[in-house]
């Protein structure tokens, strides 16, 4: 009865005239033992999650990872009231008590937090040989990535504003009286018998001009105005008064790129949608093409702003492309092939030598990995088995088959034949709708080092789930009458509803 109320209740002043604090611990004491348990038969490594809710007054630490049934699972291990810089203490006494210490490969701290929980070599120090993802067993660290989504938003509004004001200045002074509008007639004439080119026929009409001011049709206006970019600048020689209005040449240089990316720069960047690493690389890369590009933008909006962006996204992209790259790789629809489209894009001319410190870092953590498969056992308990994805035999390096067995094909052959066979082997058909976990999970006995892998990075997270988090916690704190309590009550709710 305690369990079914805790569930269904989104407030503890529900339970109140129904339930006593000690019910809801002892619920909170049995379930906990439940999950301690299942965490130290879990095959797995987990992303913890730490945020601030409650008027930062509370923290919660949250696990992300695949089960062993190649679920995506999110359990809060801990709600704490925690003051000042106590984060640290708190989260190792955490990890201790959950017997986790030594299972967390990945964290995604939200931007408050990180001011109180380690710098860098904290990390570094605290974290060594724990496991981590990464060869050189440093902890893999994010911040709360979503902020770089918001930064790049508003700095693409600020940008398209203020060209469309200076698009509405160009074509107000240009139609505000009939003599000017004369003049310009004479040069776009003069611009097109220079061989220059000019391919809008005419300026906007009143209307026209009132219909895209009333719309902000900003990428429309500039489509007009780059098409009459060679009359404006005739016009300069025609009417001084218009030097000072119109675009410089690096301006409009500027204006076509912005003009050439506009679709690409607007494409949602929303990363809540995202439930597994894989697509995250995508992003990343996505957003950091975008800072290239914006940042030519400069002079239309303060230096402090372009570059703000720009060195953020250059930051995440420095401390973030190799690894989300591996879990982009372990998507056996793309494998290889996304990387180098990224990185053909961004890097250009530099691409082949890029690619290769990739592959550097990819085969040195499946190597990692390699040494301990055989240790590694994957469990498709209670669920059924399906026909596998995949129906070719393995071959040793003279050609031949191997035999069937697993533990032949664990002890007598070479790790890497099986990075070579994933890596050069037919792609998955390129479907939208694709479940890449029960791909994994058919598939581990194949690919059982990248299995291993990608249970870990396929489970990185790096936004902080802000609305889980609104709806699932509740926001008076003074329903509870003590923090043990609340802490019960939001975590048992949590591990009995999933």
């Amino acid at each position: 009865m305690t369990k079914m109320l805790i569930k269904q209740s989104s407030w503890f002043s529900q339970l109140q005239n129904s339930i006593e604090g000690d019910a809801i611990i002892h619920v909170y004491n049995e379930e906990k033992e439940k999950l301690r348990i299942y965490f130290e038969k879990l095959n797995s490594r987990c992303c913890l999650i730490i945020n601030k809710v409650l008027y930062r007054k509370y923290t919660y630490f949250m696990v992300h990872f695949i089960d062993d049934d190649w679920k995506l699972k999110e359990k809060i291990i801990s709600f704490k009231c925690i003051e000042g810089d106590q984060i640290m203490e708190v989260l190792k006494n955490v990890l201790s008590e959950w017997g986790i210490y030594n299972n967390i490969s990945s964290m995604v701290i939200d931007g408050y937090s990180n001011k109180y929980v380690m710098s860098s070599n904290e990390r570094e120090n605290w974290f060594s040989g724990q496991g981590s993802l990464l060869s050189n067993s440093k902890l893999l660290c994010f911040l709360d990535l979503e902020y770089i989504s918001i930064i790049c938003s508003d700095f693409i509004s600020s940008i398209t504003k203020v060209l469309y004001d200076r698009m509405n200045t160009i074509f107000n002074y240009i139609t505000e009286m009939s003599s000017k509008n004369e003049t310009f007639q004479i040069a776009i004439d003069s611009a097109r018998s220079l061989g220059k080119k000019v391919t809008a026929e005419v300026i906007p009409t009143k209307q026209e001009f009132e219909d895209m001011n009333n719309n902000i049709n900003v990428i429309g206006l500039l489509k007009i105005a780059l098409g009459l970019k060679e009359a404006f600048f005739e016009l300069e020689n025609m009417d001084r008064d218009f030097q000072s209005i119109n675009l410089s040449k690096e301006e409009w240089f500027q204006t076509t790129t912005f003009y050439e990316f506009y679709e690409d720069l607007t494409d949602d960047t929303s990363l809540y949608k995202y439930m597994t690493a894989n697509l995250y690389f995508s992003w990343l890369c996505s957003i950091y093409t975008k800072s290239l590009v914006l940042v030519k933008l400069n002079s239309f909006i303060s230096e402090e702003g372009s570059f703000g962006f720009a060195r953020g996204a250059k930051k995440c992209w420095d401390e973030y492309n190799l690894v989300l790259a591996v879990a982009a790789v372990l998507d056996p629809r793309f494998k290889m092939d996304i990387v180098k489209h990224w990185y053909k894009k961004i890097y250009g001319g530099e691409c082949e030598t890029r690619l290769a410190i990739f592959t550097d870092y990819f085969t040195s953590v499946y190597n990692e990995y390699a040494k301990g498969t055989n240790n590694f056992q994957s469990s498709t308990s209670g669920s059924k088995e399906k026909k596998s994805f995949i129906s070719y035999k393995m071959l040793d390096p003279s050609g031949k088959p191997h035999r069937s067995s697993h533990d032949d094909l664990d002890h007598h052959r070479s790790p890497n034949i099986e990075l070579h066979l994933y890596l050069e082997g037919v792609k998955f058909p390129l479907i939208q709708e694709f479940d890449i976990l029960e791909w994994w999970r058919v598939c581990t006995q194949c690919f059982p080092t990248l299995a291993r892998m990608a249970r870990d990075f396929l489970s990185i997270k790096i936004t902080i789930p802000h609305n889980y988090m609104h709806f699932e916690l509740p926001y008076c704190h003074k329903d509870f009458d003590s923090d043990i309590v609340r802490e019960a009550f939001v975590c048992a709710k949590n591990w009995l509803k999933s």
